[in-house]
């Protein structure tokens, strides 16, 4: 039973990065649903996803800017949205793609990547 639970977890984490990586790649906007900080931090967020990688800390993380959503700091008032946000990915629970597509670069976009982070996955090409 243990490995059964074990390769369902594998799968849906394959399945929730190929659809971040695509999500990047071709500059959709997604729904997430994350477990975010209380209070305010966990429900569904609007964002535009442009960097995938690992942080200083060595978790695996999304930078996107959030439109919309469930934001523990928007919350407490400490960075309104919109604004640039970064997902732990194992505390996203599900990825919704759309059709839209976003092309504006939003202030403080960095084409060469991100400070905070040591290794880049993918990053959105705005050229």
């Amino acid at each position: 039973m243990k490995l059964l639970e074990s390769f369902k977890s594998l799968l849906l984490e394959t399945v929730t990065l190929r659809n971040i990586r695509d999500a990047v790649s071709q500059r959709k906007v997604i729904y997430i649903t994350y477990n975010g900080d209380e209070p305010g931090g966990k429900g569904i967020r609007v964002i535009e996803p442009v960097c995938l990688g690992i942080n200083k800390k060595g978790n695996q993380v999304l930078c996107a800017w959030e439109r919309e959503g469930a934001s523990h700091r928007g919350f407490l008032r400490k960075r309104p949205m919109p604004g640039w946000r970064y997902f732990k990915v194992k505390d996203i629970l599900s990825v919704s793609s759309t059709e839209e597509e976003f092309s504006e670069v939003r202030p403080g976009f960095n084409p060469n990547g991100d400070k905070r982070m040591v290794s880049i996955d993918i990053l959105a090409n705005f050229t």
